[in-house]
């Protein structure tokens, strides 16, 4: 299945360079070979891109030669944009400012959701909660006169311990 991919998407993991991977797995498998190799290999990430995990011994010279610090000093020591009267526009001064507006209430979506005719769900309760919630929500939508429809229940003998009578078609 590997010799379907070009070599150049390939990488090795550096806690174990037997394993080899898809680039776009490293992350992945970075968080796995961490763990298991957490008391034996001590890796320094790299400033420049935390997908780097170099040995110690090799940080500083990773660091002068690493291929994405050419990006940050490219964006370091670039001039910043020039703004000209093209990408300027004026500032737009309002008398209107709905911050001190006290006259409309916050929005509360738990409000909105217990009066609008929609269906909730009863996420993350316990049972007891949960059949509650049901209730409520079949209170809300049908009406006050919503009635819970409890199955009957069984009728129970006198006495548990007495043995049934058999049951004869003769009377």
């Amino acid at each position: 299945m590997m010799d379907n991919y070009d070599e150049s998407d390939m990488v090795y993991c550096p806690y174990n360079k037997e394993h080899k991977m898809l680039r776009k797995k490293l992350q992945q498998h970075i968080l796995k070979c961490r763990v298991i190799y957490k008391d034996t290999v001590e890796l320094m990430v790299c400033p420049f891109n935390k997908s780097h995990l170099i040995p110690e011994p090799e940080f500083f010279q990773h660091t002068k030669s690493c291929e994405d610090r050419n990006i940050i000093v490219h964006y370091q020591t670039s001039a910043p944009a020039v703004l000209n009267e093209d990408t300027r526009h004026p500032k737009i001064e309002s008398e209107e400012n709905w911050d001190d507006d006290d006259s409309v209430p916050d929005y509360d979506p738990q409000v909105y959701c217990s009066t609008a005719n929609i269906v909730r769900e009863p996420n993350g309760l316990f049972p007891a909660q949960r059949k509650a919630f049901i209730e409520q929500e079949k209170r809300r939508h049908f009406g006050q006169e919503y009635k819970e429809e409890k199955p009957p229940k069984a009728k129970s003998r006198a006495d548990p311990y007495e043995p049934r009578k058999p049951f004869s078609r003769r009377q």
